[in-house]
């Protein structure tokens, strides 16, 4: 037996209808709140890489700044030039020998690297360095000899030597006991690798 609709229901099955609908609203707004916080989140990281992150260049500025701190710090006799000490004082080369190391690793390639070095001292101190040179020219030597063979495979590729060069200057006048090499400058290199 059919039961006869009550007029309530028809009322319930309009309220039910109007529910069913305001959901997709809400839905889309839902939606359009996450999407304006993404655009935000993404504009903020925009500004951040382009403003606030330092650039590629600014970073190995800094790396090499702090290694002449690390150098300066370790060894006090170090005192980085400036270009008013390169201009001011007249120089005179001296030959700090030429030097050829070769190395075996674990997996059995080699490397041999050939380099001859010179220093640059002020023509008022050469004879204080002479002097000071001839009484340790082994210890230099070996010291020089001892930077090469643990020169990283990065500190070689770089065409200047920056960092081998600094370690040198250092190295030799710590062993000089002034800072009487203000640079230090290489001739006839060859690095040869093989298996």
């Amino acid at each position: 037996m059919a039961t006869k609709p009550s007029q309530e229901e028809p009322t319930k099955l309009a309220e039910n209808a109007e529910s069913v609908s305001i959901k997709p609203s809400i839905f889309k707004s839902n939606l359009m709140i996450i999407l304006i916080l993404l655009v935000i989140a993404l504009a903020e990281m925009t500004v951040v890489y382009l403003f606030v992150l330092p650039s590629p260049k600014q970073v190995r500025a800094s790396v090499e700044e702090t290694q002449k701190q690390e150098i300066a710090r370790q060894n006090p006799i170090y005192k980085p030039m400036t270009p008013k000490d390169i201009q001011d004082e007249p120089r005179d080369e001296v030959d700090l020998g030429e030097y050829t190391t070769t190395e075996d690793d674990a997996a059995g390639s080699s490397r041999r690297l050939s380099i001859h070095f010179y220093g640059l001292v002020n023509k008022k101190e050469l004879e204080e360095y002479n002097k000071r040179y001839e009484l340790n020219k082994n210890r230099i030597r070996e010291a020089i000899l001892v930077i090469l063979r643990s020169a990283q495979q990065a500190e070689l590729a770089d065409p200047a030597l920056k960092m081998i060069k600094n370690k040198i200057m250092v190295k030799v006048n710590e062993i000089l006991g002034q800072p009487l090499i203000k640079n230090v400058l290489y001739t006839d290199i060859a690095v040869q690798t093989g298996g």
